[in-house]
């Protein structure tokens, strides 16, 4: 028996190599997928902070108006641009950061930047860190807020942005469409926090009170003009005090201010008739030419 080489003439039509073309376009399509994953700019390790370089506020972290909130993030994936003549390698970006309520409304101007620089062979994992830091407006509601943050990347021409959201603690309000009073409270001293939930004094203590002015209009730079005035009658229907004219408010500010508060200071006799007062707050939009009554009852025992 003999044995004899068999020798294939023909590829058989199962198998085929890929052509040039084909190979080449896969080469190309994942070089530029991991060119696009290598280069993906990113905002990294940002968050919002009590002061310069503290850790990270919780999410249940309740900043109040008229505080600094700090704001610390760094830049990925940013493309570089080598120089063969100098041997040098630069990136090139800007950035933007603004503190925003829900509806995107700006808190206060934003915070603008640009990093330029020159990096080393040492630099190679290196990512640029940036701060920032605004002072809250006085008269915010309590509610949800953002730092919006944006950074573009001049050489790559890319853009990203991100959102961190934070807390403001302090007044609660409903908005209305039109001048109304809301958190309206007496305290027996001044500067109490917590109002009396029976609110009743002694002859000759002073009698304080505390509101929010709410869902009147703005005028040019969201400036609000606002008056009040009070008057209050003895438990006998006669009047007790009278001021048309108690106290005018006016200003304007960068971010809408969403109440102006009001506050009421009122001194009895030691002679004070004992029984039920009662206290009528009238409250004019000077933009609108509207106004709001309120009528709120106190005792004298």
């Amino acid at each position: 028996m003999s044995v004899h080489n068999r020798r294939f003439t023909s590829i058989p039509r199962w198998f085929r190599p890929p052509t040039t073309a084909v190979c080449l376009t896969a080469l190309l399509l994942s070089y530029c997928l991991c060119r696009a994953a290598e280069a993906s700019l990113a905002i990294i390790d940002a968050g919002v902070q009590q002061s310069d370089d503290a850790p990270f506020v919780s999410t249940e972290y309740h900043f109040l108006p008229g505080d600094f909130v700090y704001f610390t993030f760094q830049v990925a994936g940013f493309r570089i641009k080598s120089d063969d003549s100098t041997e040098t390698k630069q990136i090139s970006l800007e950035y933007e950061v603004i503190p925003e309520d829900a509806k995107g409304v700006p808190l206060t101007a934003a915070e603008k930047g640009s990093i330029k620089d020159t990096l080393q062979p040492e630099d190679k994992n290196w990512t640029p860190k940036r701060r920032a830091h605004f002072l809250l407006p006085s008269f915010v509601a309590a509610g949800e807020y953002k730092l919006h943050v944006t950074v573009k990347d001049l050489i790559a021409n890319t853009e990203v942005a991100r959102d961190l959201p934070f807390l403001i603690g302090g007044v609660k309000i409903q908005p209305s469409p039109t001048i109304t009073v809301e958190n309206y409270h007496f305290y027996r001293r001044e500067d109490d926090r917590q109002p009396l939930e029976v609110p009743a004094f002694s002859p000759g203590d002073s009698v304080y009170a505390r509101f929010d002015m709410v869902g009147y209009k703005l005028g040019p730079d969201n400036g609000y003009h606002l008056g009040y005035g009070i008057s209050v009658s003895r438990p006998d229907g006669k009047p007790f005090i009278n001021q048309a004219n108690a106290a005018e408010l006016q200003a304007s500010s960068f971010y809408p201010a969403q109440f102006v508060p009001g506050n009421i200071n009122l001194t009895t006799p030691r002679n004070a008739l004992r029984g039920e007062y009662v206290l009528v707050l009238t409250v004019r939009d000077l933009n609108s030419n509207q106004t709001y009554e309120s009528k709120q009852a106190f005792s004298i025992e």
